[in-house]
């Protein structure tokens, strides 16, 4: 049987105890691993609390009333490391040192499973990071270049945060030598692979407005009075559902619009609603003044595809911005996405999740979709 350390959790031959260093930090550092990270051999953060002595590793995802975490949500001087639309750059935070750093340790749809389920821990100041030099984490598939391992983020940031980027350097010598000694046990065991080069990481520059200022994203969804082929009405799609969320605060709006014509067979039971609510909804007049006290002057729409978009023309001149994530997500992947479902699992690795309305369903896809956009458009982003 092979031979294990019980301090590093690697085998004999990888250990990388004895390169760890013992850095003492001005900067108390808590790593907050989500649960399935733990069993991957090749994670970091062990790693790292292991060289940092004054770090603390919690596991868990719902973490706003654990002990080591529910005494930073009362803090004024603690900074979350995650690369929001409100983060500010490490060094920004370095003239005004943080007492203790966050990391969130996972893939980067377990980081947002953590902060989801955490409310009070999302609500942290953050602190983004802008690499100069993309990450060495050739063992592990990483979003983009920009992308880096936690012991690579953390070297960098409290390098900057503390004034010393070489001394912090050395928290890289075991993540180095994990790197190269799994390499070449990849070589010994694996057949050559000819591997395509990665495709470089799109700017998504119709998200770079929002990045200083998230409070303009409205997520948008519409629905619509449409009759099947067999079975048509005079006259073109209608709007009657109409449902929207501010990401930055969740505040939603909700209408349903009482059909101008015979609604159409399926359209109620599509929707998840009795035809009766339907037909007792409220005129268009009002739900467009109900609209416009929501939205304001400076909205900018999000939704996935233009349909929901044009919907809302045919019933009021356009007046705001939108933003068509659908095509953001293509961009991403350099084909189309598919459905939203699809483009959900396949860009931020959200998995269905049954709703009794649709509405309901759409904006959650929209919200996870938006976020794992803005966090990659923050990623790319060469500004402050």
């Amino acid at each position: 049987m092979r031979k294990w350390c019980l301090r590093c959790r690697r085998p004999e031959g990888f250990c990388y105890c004895a390169l760890l260093p013992d850095l003492k930090t001005r900067t108390r550092v808590l790593f907050l691993q989500h649960p399935r990270e733990r069993g991957t051999a090749i994670g970091t953060a062990r790693m790292a609390h292991l060289s940092l002595p004054g770090s603390t590793l919690v596991e868990g995802i719902a973490l706003d009333e654990h002990p080591a975490v529910a005494p930073l949500l009362q803090a004024d001087d603690v900074a979350l490391l995650f690369p929001g639309p409100m983060a500010r750059s490490a060094t920004w935070w370095a003239a005004h040192p943080p007492s203790t750093l966050v990391v969130v340790d996972g893939t980067w749809s377990q980081a947002r499973k953590v902060l989801d389920r955490s409310p009070k821990l999302a609500a942290l100041p953050t602190l983004r990071l802008q690499p100069e030099r993309p990450s060495t984490y050739r063992i592990r598939k990483e979003p983009t270049d920009q992308h880096l391992s936690t012991i690579e983020a953390v070297a960098i940031t409290l390098g900057i945060l503390e004034g010393d980027p070489a001394r912090f350097d050395r928290l890289l010598r075991p993540f180095d030598f994990m790197v190269e000694r799994q390499l070449l046990a990849q070589q010994r065991h694996e057949p050559r692979q000819h591997k395509k080069p990665r495709r470089e990481h799109p700017r998504l520059h119709d998200l770079e407005p929002l990045l200083n200022a998230p409070q303009r994203a409205v997520l948008v969804h519409g629905e619509a009075n449409a009759h099947s082929r067999d079975n048509r009405a005079p006259g073109a799609p209608e709007l009657v559902q109409w449902a929207a969320l501010r990401p930055l605060t969740g505040e939603r709006f909700e209408a349903l619009l009482k059909p101008r014509r015979r609604l159409g067979a399926r359209v109620a039971e599509r929707l998840g609603l009795d035809e009766q609510v339907l037909h007792e909804g409220e005129d268009v007049a009002d739900f467009l003044r109900r609209w416009s006290a929501f939205l304001g002057d400076d909205a900018a729409l999000c939704g996935w595809g233009p349909y929901s978009r044009d919907l809302l023309d045919a019933e009021s001149p356009r007046v705001h911005d939108f933003v068509n994530l659908r095509e953001l997500t293509a961009r991403c992947f350099g084909s189309s996405p598919g459905g939203i479902e699809r483009g959900a699992l396949k860009l931020a690795g959200l998995q269905p999740v049954e709703y009794e309305r649709r509405a309901d369903k759409v904006l959650a896809l929209l919200d996870a979709i938006f976020a794992e956009l803005m966090v990659r458009a923050a990623a790319g982003s060469t500004g402050p």
